[in-house]
């Protein structure tokens, strides 16, 4: 996720975008009820309790992933933010509920389809937040060829902080698709994990605030 201004307006301005997709849905299935269900996915309301147990949930996992830092001594291993990156963090949970538990999802091809799509689709939401991997063109490749600079800009990194986040990436992934299908939520709305996930966002950046990672205003 960006941590520079240009990238971090971006995401709002595509998170605006899909919330306007999702909101005229709403309003289109409220005055047609045949058309729930087949505009944006998840564009359907729900009730406070799905909401709260997905929330609840989402912190519980976020403690064990605190604690589990803390007793692997991996806690100071982050990065340091600044408090505009708040904003990225909200957005970008936003723009990837849309995505992945929005359209990233088998749900024609019955309940064992579905269940091996959330499980494949999470590994690789996992996989895509740079942890067990880095891309970095670095200015003393810049004279060799772009295939060259391409392979040498990519590494590998199995440390244990690596490995420890991307696992919870990916259970956190299966949270969120979870509380999308789960019976409190019976029209599978998207906004069940998509405040899940802005909990989580909000939770993680106190929790940088609390250990002296947040370090200026932009």
């Amino acid at each position: 996720m960006s941590q520079e201004p240009f990238g971090i307006v971006f995401y709002l301005i595509v998170t605006l975008w899909l919330g306007n997709l999702w909101l005229r849905d709403i309003r289109a299935a409220a005055k047609d009820p045949e058309l729930a269900g087949t505009g944006f996915p998840g564009a359907t309301t729900c009730t406070l309790k799905p909401i709260v147990v997905a929330v609840a949930g989402t912190l519980v996992l976020l403690a064990a992933e605190t604690f589990g830092e803390l007793r692997l001594g991996i806690s100071d291993e982050q990065s340091d933010v600044s408090w505009f990156f708040l904003l990225a963090l909200i957005s970008g949970a936003i723009v990837e509920e849309f995505v992945f538990r929005g359209y990233l999802v088998i749900e024609s091809r019955g309940h064992a389809a579905k269940w091996v799509s959330i499980f494949a689709f999470s590994a690789i939401f996992a996989l895509l937040h740079p942890y067990v991997w880095s891309f970095d063109l670095a200015e003393e490749t810049a004279d060799a060829g772009m295939v060259s600079r391409l392979f040498d800009a990519f590494s590998l990194n199995f440390t244990t902080k690596a490995i420890f986040s991307t696992a919870f990436i990916f259970v956190g992934s299966l949270w969120f698709y979870f509380v999308r299908f789960f019976r409190l939520n019976p029209q599978h709305s998207i906004i069940v994990p998509i405040a899940a996930h802005v909990a989580k966002n909000v939770a993680v950046f106190a929790i940088k605030l609390a250990q002296g990672h947040i370090t200026s205003l932009i």
